[in-house]
């Protein structure tokens, strides 16, 4: 599994949403985890409580008889609140700033893509 941190882009967008991992409700604030197989494919939002139990989980990777997990380099619940903290507001306030910003699709997926504030790479296979 593939955690990243993403920065809300648009003031505008939703703020409530189920969590991917246990389907609770949270509010994900203006940076937020985001899960994805590690084959890419987007789970969805994380909450706080699952990013805090899946750090958790990775201390099992330092148990030999427990060979099974592989410890993943997922953003920390102190590296979402650092992230909360110098991000404390989206990218945009509306749609129409957003759109002002930029001159082509091109130009708007980089946007996008900057929003990612903490990215993973998935893990590739060695033969």
């Amino acid at each position: 599994m593939l955690i990243e941190l993403w920065r809300k882009v648009l003031g505008e967008d939703y703020t409530t949403c189920s969590c991917a991992v246990c389907s609770n409700d949270f509010d994900r604030g203006n940076v937020f985890p985001v899960a994805a197989g590690n084959a890419g494919a987007e789970l969805g939002e994380t909450c706080p409580v699952c990013l805090h139990y899946l750090n958790l989980r990775k201390i099992d990777a330092e148990d030999p008889t427990r060979g099974n997990w592989p410890a993943r380099d997922w953003p920390t619940p102190q590296d979402l609140e650092a992230a909360r903290r110098r991000y404390p507001e989206p990218m945009f306030a509306n749609a129409a700033e957003l759109k002002a910003s930029f001159t082509d699709a091109e130009e708007e997926l980089e946007i996008y893509d900057a929003s990612v504030v903490w990215r993973m790479e998935p893990e590739r296979v060695s033969r």
